[in-house]
């Protein structure tokens, strides 16, 4: 079975060719990983053809999409249950989304689809290493990295350059240094993406789950005034944890850089903070009635209950209609065992005393 851990091929081979000559520019590639980069450039290259023809062909088609049904998007922070929540939506048959092949191949949605997916199922792991739920490139999957292939302004280059984390967020999600037409370069080619996804999974309304977004409510009401959010949070003891161990796992199939644990923990404690405080900001533009806030362990206790609710709030139709489809995607699951976590004073200590505005903000209790 495919792991992250052997994995030698970078989400990054989806690129355009332009963004590669800008990414050599732009950051270091350590000498070690030299080879990796050069490997997705030359896929990315093999690949120019295909793009070219969907560019010419889908941009057109795109353009010509028009979509009456606001869109949804999960927020949280990684690790915080969106993966899981945007899974259970995205079997409710109004919802397109983006699926994993479009979100590391986005300039091959359409010619090329048949040769890259099969490859793709091929080499991609059956499952994340850090909490086993399955993969696949037909299901949803985060757009973050499909931005980072069609230009140059995704926070998913973290991935790649993790020491320059900090930096890539002040600028692809803060805006800073970013000029206007660039942010509205940033929007037209995302409302693009998001309709020719729409168009191939053949839904009525967009599902988007994307972590990154949680800090880009602001960006998103410019394009869609009255989208629709679910927020969703989780107890910070267990994100933190959850996030390091996630990371630690992908990092080795995606990084051009290396960094040290104690360099990743920094950048995980800086980054959840920075989201959260964005998030609370631009959440006060948000209409009331377009936003729903889900705490992770209530969700957990009743699935169909809490989307009952949400499905209410949000004017999202008839629960009742996919409830036998969520539940049977629910025993599908079987016994999914989740990663138990005992904390070492050191973390706890950290967590305590960098995130304790969240233990107050969500009512949770501070070991």
């Amino acid at each position: 079975m495919a792991s992250f851990d052997n994995l030698e091929m970078a989400t990054l081979v989806g690129s355009s060719q332009k963004n590669f000559s800008k990414l050599e520019k732009q950051y270091t590639i350590e000498p070690e990983y030299k080879n990796k980069f050069n490997k997705a450039k030359l896929i990315g290259n093999l690949c120019y053809p295909f793009e070219a023809i969907n560019q010419n062909w889908l941009y057109k088609k795109a353009d010509k999409i028009e979509t009456d049904k606001e869109p949804v998007f999960v927020l949280g922070h990684w690790r915080s249950g969106t993966t899981h929540l945007h899974n259970l939506l995205s079997k409710d048959p109004q919802f397109g989304f983006v699926n994993t092949f479009q979100s590391v191949f986005p300039n091959e949605m359409m010619f090329g689809k048949n040769i890259f997916m099969p490859i793709m199922k091929m080499m991609m792991p059956k499952e994340r290493p850090a909490d086993g739920l399955k993969l696949d490139p037909a299901f949803p999957q985060e757009e973050e990295f499909a931005l980072g292939n069609l230009h140059d302004m995704s926070y998913y280059y973290f991935w790649y350059f993790p020491k320059d984390t900090i930096k890539i967020f002040d600028k692809f999600l803060l805006g800073k240094g970013l000029s206007e037409g660039e942010k509205q370069h940033w929007r037209t080619t995302y409302e693009r993406f998001v309709k020719l996804a729409l168009w191939q999974t053949k839904g009525e309304r967009f599902l988007s789950k994307n972590p990154p977004h949680t800090a880009r409510v602001d960006e998103l009401l410019k394009i869609y005034p009255n989208a629709k959010f679910i927020y969703i949070y989780r107890n910070p003891y267990e994100v933190y944890g959850s996030t390091f161990r996630f990371f630690k796992g992908v990092l080795p199939s995606q990084q051009f850089q290396s960094i040290t644990d104690d360099q990743l923990s920094d950048n995980i404690l800086k980054v959840f903070t920075k989201m959260y405080d964005k998030y609370e900001q631009d959440k006060l533009s948000i209409p009331a009635e377009n936003l729903v806030e889900v705490k992770y362990e209530e969700f957990s206790k009743d699935n169909l209950g809490y989307l009952d609710n949400i499905y209410q709030q949000l004017n999202l139709g008839d629960f009742n209609e996919v409830r036998g489809t969520m539940q049977a995607y629910l025993d599908s699951l079987g016994s999914h065992k989740k990663h138990q976590y005992n904390f070492p004073q050191e973390v706890i200590d950290k967590v305590n005393s960098n995130w304790s505005y969240a233990f107050e903000k969500w009512n949770y209790d501070m070991l």
